[in-house]
């Protein structure tokens, strides 16, 4: 891929990758970080991207092999020196609609127990969840960006809400 077509690339796509992004970090200042180090790490690679195949899929790819080492280096980290963290919640902004008030809360209530729930699942199960549901690829692009077979995004989707189903019901 030329220079040009990189640039493109990042200018249509940036938006979903900055927002997959916030969904793997939580927050906006780990979000920019992951931006940045991603888009640092596709521009090394850009003559690698084929622009005929999934470039989406290849940035994606990116994204949550730059998520994964860096959670890899804090684990290392807190094994050496534990540290406390503070948990951020990310903004949640819901469309002007005609609900009454309390099918507003109870909605928010439901999302925020989704989204605690998901963030429970280990990651095998968290990252296909996201990648389906937020981002909607298909499990073939979503295998091709974890690098496992289809079958097994397919199962671990079944199994993600076979265990969110479960974790509701509970609540």
């Amino acid at each position: 891929m030329e220079y040009d077509a990189f640039e493109n690339l990042v200018n249509t796509m940036g938006s979903e990758v900055y927002s997959f992004c916030l969904q793997l970090a939580r927050s906006r200042d780990e979000a920019d970080e992951l931006y940045q180090d991603t888009m640092l790490a596709a521009m090394e690679k850009y003559k690698k991207i084929d622009a005929l195949g999934n470039p989406k899929s290849f940035l994606l790819g990116i994204v949550l092999r730059q998520w994964k080492n860096k959670r890899r280096r804090i684990a290392r980290r807190r094994r050496i020196c534990p540290l406390t963290v503070l948990d951020e919640q990310i903004e949640e902004i819901y469309p002007a609609d005609e609900q009454s008030l309390e099918e507003k809360i109870v909605r928010k209530e439901t999302i925020q127990m989704v989204r605690k729930l998901t963030a429970q699942l280990p990651d095998k199960f968290q990252i296909p969840v996201y990648l389906y549901y937020s981002r909607e690829l298909p499990i073939e692009e979503i295998a091709a960006v974890m690098h496992i077979p289809a079958g097994t995004v397919k199962s671990r989707l079944h199994k993600a809400r076979a265990i969110l189903k479960s974790g509701l019901e509970e609540d």
